[in-house]
């Protein structure tokens, strides 16, 4: 009769079961949404200096090639701040081409819930483009 009281008794097992879960779950939910984000910067990232390469092909003959493309990449992402000091505008003669680079853009978490070695500490791009 003991033994039968005991196991009818299935008050706050659901909790517990959910309290053991809900770490698990939060984990998975939490990596979905930062690694998610990740890829949004990345993909804009790439976009923005492919942006700026592209704006200082077409820049006028009186205006600075690297100047335009510095300031439409900036423009260009809009995700977050672009320093000036993070792009590299370079502008060979021979053949004569744009190359836009961002190579350490400090990426800052979403969530702040995962462990900084599961995510990366900054995000690169580069885009290069032939003058016309």
């Amino acid at each position: 009769m003991g033994l039968r009281r005991i196991t009818g008794n299935n008050k706050g097992v659901s909790s517990i079961e959910f309290a053991l879960v809900l770490p698990f779950l939060l984990l998975i939910l939490f990596g979905i949404l930062e690694y998610g984000w990740i890829m949004t910067t990345q993909i804009v990232l790439t976009n923005a200096v492919s942006n700026g390469a592209r704006a200082g092909i077409k820049a006028a003959e009186d205006e600075d090639e690297a100047v335009v493309a510095t300031a439409a990449t900036i423009d260009a992402f809009w995700i977050n701040t672009l320093a000036a000091d993070d792009i590299t505008v370079t502008i060979p003669e021979s053949p004569r081409r744009i190359d836009v680079k961002v190579s350490g853009w400090t990426y800052s978490s979403l969530t702040g819930f995962l462990p900084s070695a599961m995510i990366p500490g900054s995000l690169k791009a580069e885009s290069i483009m032939v003058f016309p």
